[in-house]
């Protein structure tokens, strides 16, 4: 196996710069670029195997740049670091790991090291999920909203079944959305399988 070639995309340059060095010792690692922006990575950088990047530059474009970063890279695998409400979702769009900021550097250098191997990713999260934590700060309403887009209603059956008016309804998903970090009503049901059980 060759050397895996690692590009960091991150704006804060003392946490760039520590995961540079703990990569840099790895066996078959090296990291080829370090830059602060998405912009720079287009701009900048011709290939590369591992992109590390910052969950708040994804989240400028709904993380839309996931595909433009696979489709300007083929087959690079991306791990996603910072704090995100629904790191499940970033899988689901094609990442191969995300990182939780709170979690221990070792830990992290592992899922990185195991996707540069071609293994298994997954997601370093903090102890309870952050869709979890999310689901503690949701309203009554919001919550009643989430179980019944969970039992398959669409918006109007939601109204009807609440008695209240679709526009409501339609306030709600979208709130949920944006707590979920999902894009869409369809988004939420991605984090059914996970969340399902838990107490809403």
């Amino acid at each position: 196996m060759g050397y895996v070639s690692v590009t960091i995309v991150y704006p804060f340059r003392i946490l760039a710069d520590a995961f540079s060095s703990s990569i840099n010792k790895l066996p078959d690692f090296y990291v080829s670029n370090q830059v602060e922006s998405l912009v720079e990575l287009w701009e900048s950088v011709e290939e590369t195997d591992l992109v590390l990047v910052d969950a708040d530059l994804l989240k400028q474009s709904c993380f839309r740049d996931i595909r433009k970063i696979m489709a300007s890279f083929p087959g690079v695998q991306i791990i996603v670091i910072g704090i995100v409400s629904a790191p499940e979702v970033l899988i689901t769009k094609g990442c191969a790991g995300y990182i939780d900021l709170h979690r221990g550097f070792d830990e992290a250098l592992h899922l990185i090291t195991r996707v540069g191997r071609g293994a298994t990713g997954g997601i370093l999260s903090s102890s309870k999920s952050s869709s979890e934590s999310t689901l503690d700060t949701l309203s009554q309403r919001e919550s009643q909203t989430l179980k019944l887009i969970w039992d398959g209603m669409t918006n109007k059956e939601i109204c009807d079944f609440l008695g209240v008016k679709q526009q409501t309804v339609s306030s709600y998903v979208n709130r949920l959305c944006e707590k979920l970090g999902v894009e869409s009503r369809n988004g939420i049901f991605l984090l059914s399988h996970r969340l399902r059980d838990k107490t809403l």
